[in-house]
């Protein structure tokens, strides 16, 4: 029969290792979304097209998801943020609704540029004041 310490002590040492490799204030708001490890960075060149994708990108999601048909009309700044593996993107964009309305909105997209390893993902996405 086995004494108690030779069950208990290896359960411990499991527990241990898994709580160290788990720093303080690591968890991610979003599954799968790791956590932040910079300050936000404006964006000098808002105007390149990268940025654009990653705003329609947040578009086809939001439509795939909710059924809204929204375009996008342009970005108009935006922020990173390393986070992991990859970046945040937090980006003000102007969109037009399917009656033509036109509408600000605030999206926070996470992703590795140029990697088919990783998927990117839409951490939020909100209403802003301000057309």
């Amino acid at each position: 029969m086995r004494s108690v310490a030779a069950v208990i002590v290896p359960f411990v040492v499991m527990l241990a290792l898994a709580t160290v490799g788990t720093p303080p204030g690591a968890s991610a708001a979003l599954p799968g979304v790791p956590p932040t490890s910079a300050p936000w960075v404006p964006i000098r060149d808002i105007r390149n097209n990268f940025y654009r994708q990653i705003g329609n990108f947040a578009l086809l999601m939001r439509r795939i998801v909710f059924r809204e048909d929204l375009s996008l009309v342009e970005v108009v700044s935006g922020t990173t943020q390393a986070a992991g593996a990859g970046f945040n993107y937090r980006l003000l964009l102007r969109v037009s609704d399917g009656e033509g309305r036109i509408g600000r909105y605030q999206v926070v997209v996470w992703g590795v540029p140029k990697s088919r390893d990783w998927t990117w993902k839409v951490v939020s996405f909100n209403r802003v004041a301000g057309n």
